[in-house]
C-alpha cells in the first residue's frame, strides 16, 4: 500500500512538473516568438463580419472616424509590435535639432530618444513636416512663397547620356541650413493657368508650374538645368505594398504589353543601398526606392541631413566649408539616426494601417466605380492584389488588398516631364496608390495632388494625365457632367 501511494504521489509530481514546464514553454514561446506573426490575442471576428469591399488593407484595415486616418496601427497587434510601433511613431513625429558635437554613447544614452544631428543642410526637421498626420503636406504651396514639405530637384546632362547635379549644388536644393551655414537657395513656383473646356461646355483650368530659384549660394545654374518639384505622398499601407511579390508586379507589366489603349507599365530597377544588388523599386514617386527601410534612411539623409547606417557621412560638398565645420550629432561609426531608431521607424512604416473604403451603398459612387472601369483607369490603378508569402512580418503575408496601383512606371506625357531616375525616363512616374485618397481633406485640410501639388482637386489630377493615359483621359473628358462627378465620388469613397 505504501509503495502504491508513493508511486501515485510521484506520478502526480511528474504530471505537475510536466504541466509547469509546458506552461513555462508556452510563456517563453508567447513572449519570444509567437507575437512575430503580428497578431495579439484579441478578437478578429470584425474582419470576417465586415463587408469585403471595405477592407482596402485586408485585416490591416481600420475604420477610423477621426482626423488621423493615415496614422493608425492595425487592430489586434501584439503588445511587442505595439511598443515598436509607438517608438517608430516617435521618431517619425518628433523634430530633430542641431548636433552638439557628441554621439549618443558620449552622453550615456541608448540613443532611443536622442534626436540630434539636423542638417547642416536640410529641407525639413522631421518626417511629419512633409507627411503631416502620415499623409501629404499640411499647407500646400502658395505661389511665390516659401516651400514647406516640398523641395526642388536640380539636374544637368552629364555628357554620358545620364544626369548629374549642377556644379556646386546637390540634386536636391537645400533651402534651409543651420546658423552660420549658407542655404543653397530658395525655390519658388509661379503658377500659370491653362484653360480648357469639356465637350458639354463646362470649363476647367489647370495650373502649370514655372520654377525659379533665388538667393543661390554657389553661383548661377547652367541654362540647361532641369528643375522639378517634389511633394511628399502619404505613407499608409507601405508594408502591404512592400509585401507584394516581385513576380506579381512583373505579371502586371507582362499583361499590359498588348494593352489596347497603349498602356505599357514597366518596373524600375535600382541599386539597393545596403547590398549593392540591382533590385526592383516600388517606393517614391518614380519607384526609385527599394524598401521602406531604404526610403526612410534616404529621406532622413537627403531631407533632414541625418546620417544612419545606410548613409554614414554628412552630405557637405567639398566647397561647402561652413557645412563641413558645423557640429554633428554622430560619427560615421555611430550615426545620428541610431540602428534601433531606423529599425523602429521601418516597422512603424510597415505596420501603418489602411483606412476602410466608405459609402459602399452610395448609388452615385457605385455608378462612378463602373465608369472608372469603363474608362479603363484600372489598367494602371489595379484594384485588387494579393501580397506574397515572404515578408518578415508574417501578418503582411497573403493579404488581399485594394491599393489601386500596379506600382509600375508609366509615361504620363510631356506635361508631367521631370528628370530620369534609375530606369525611369523623364516622363515616367509610378502609379500612385489611390486607397485613402478621399480622406485627404479630412487629414490634411486640402485636396492638392500630383508630385508637385499642381492639381487642386481630383478632376485636375485626371486632366493632367497624358501619354499612356491619353485614351482613358479622353473617355473621362467625353463623359456627361454627372458621370464625371460620379467617378470623382467613387474616388472620394476610397
Amino acid at each position: 500500500m505504501k509503495t502504491a501511494s508513493r508511486n501515485r504521489r510521484f506520478s502526480l509530481y511528474l504530471t505537475a512538473l510536466a504541466a509547469a514546464c509546458a506552461g513555462l514553454g508556452y510563456a517563453w514561446w508567447t513572449v519570444h516568438h509567437a507575437w512575430r506573426d503580428g497578431y495579439g490575442d484579441g478578437d478578429m471576428s470584425w474582419h470576417t463580419q465586415a463587408d469585403p469591399r471595405a477592407l482596402s488593407g485586408g485585416d490591416l484595415t481600420v475604420f477610423h472616424e477621426g482626423f488621423m486616418p493615415f496614422g493608425q496601427s492595425p487592430n489586434n497587434l501584439p503588445w511587442q509590435y505595439e511598443a515598436i510601433f509607438e517608438a517608430g511613431d516617435g521618431v517619425f513625429d518628433k523634430s530633430f535639432i542641431p548636433g552638439d558635437g557628441k554621439t549618443a554613447s558620449q552622453i550615456k544614452t541608448d540613443g532611443g530618444t536622442r534626436r540630434r544631428g539636423l542638417g547642416p543642410l536640410f529641407n525639413a526637421s522631421g518626417c511629419a513636416e512633409c507627411h503631416f498626420r502620415d499623409g501629404r503636406v499640411e499647407r500646400p504651396y502658395v505661389g511665390g512663397g516659401e516651400m514647406m514639405g516640398m523641395f526642388l530637384r536640380l539636374s544637368v546632362p552629364d555628357g554620358k547620356g545620364g544626369w548629374k547635379p549642377p556644379d556646386g549644388y546637390h540634386h536636391q536644393l537645400h533651402d534651409r541650413a543651420l546658423a552660420g551655414v549658407p542655404a543653397e537657395g530658395k525655390g519658388h513656383i509661379d503658377w500659370e493657368e491653362v484653360p480648357g473646356v469639356f465637350p458639354d461646355g463646362e470649363t476647367w483650368s489647370l495650373r502649370k508650374p514655372n520654377f525659379r530659384i533665388s538667393d543661390l549660394a554657389h553661383g548661377p545654374l547652367p541654362t540647361d538645368t532641369v528643375i522639378e518639384a517634389r511633394s511628399a505622398p502619404p505613407v499608409h499601407g507601405g508594408g502591404l505594398l512592400e509585401a507584394i511579390a516581385d513576380g506579381t508586379l512583373l505579371a502586371h507589366a507582362e499583361r499590359q504589353k498588348n494593352d489596347p489603349d497603349g498602356v505599357s507599365g514597366k518596373p524600375n530597377y535600382v541599386t539597393d543601398p545596403e547590398t549593392g544588388q540591382r533590385v526592383l523599386g516600388r517606393f517614391s514617386l518614380k519607384a526609385n526606392e527599394t524598401s521602406l527601410r531604404a526610403q526612410a534612411a534616404g529621406a532622413a539623409f537627403n531631407d533632414m541631413g541625418i546620417t544612419s547606417v545606410i548613409h554614414r557621412k554628412e552630405g557637405c560638398l567639398p566647397h561647402q566649408k561652413e557645412c563641413a565645420a558645423a557640429k554633428n550629432g554622430g560619427t560615421p561609426e555611430e550615426p545620428e539616426l541610431t540602428a534601433k531608431q531606423l529599425d523602429d521607424l521601418t516597422i512603424y512604416l510597415q505596420l501603418l494601417a489602411v483606412p476602410a473604403r466608405r459609402n459602399l451603398d452610395d448609388p452615385v459612387a457605385q455608378r462612378g466605380e463602373e465608369l472608372f472601369k469603363q474608362a479603363r483607369c484600372n489598367a494602371c490603378h489595379v484594384d485588387t492584389v494579393q501580397t506574397g508569402d515572404t515578408h518578415p512580418i508574417e501578418r503582411l503575408r497573403r493579404q488581399t488588398i485594394h491599393p489601386y496601383s500596379d506600382l509600375l512606371l508609366h509615361d504620363m506625357g510631356p506635361g508631367l516631364t521631370g528628370r530620369p531616375d534609375g530606369e525611369a525616363t523623364a516622363q515616367e512616374w509610378r502609379t500612385p496608390p489611390l486607397w485613402g485618397i478621399g480622406l485627404t481633406q479630412r487629414s490634411n485640410h486640402h485636396t492638392n495632388f500630383l508630385h508637385d501639388q499642381r492639381a487642386r482637386n481630383l478632376q485636375e489630377a485626371i486632366l493632367w494625365h497624358d501619354g499612356e493615359a491619353t485614351v482613358a483621359k479622353g473617355r473621362f473628358i467625353g463623359m456627361k457632367k454627372e458621370d464625371r462627378a460620379a467617378l470623382i465620388r467613387f474616388l472620394e469613397s476610397l
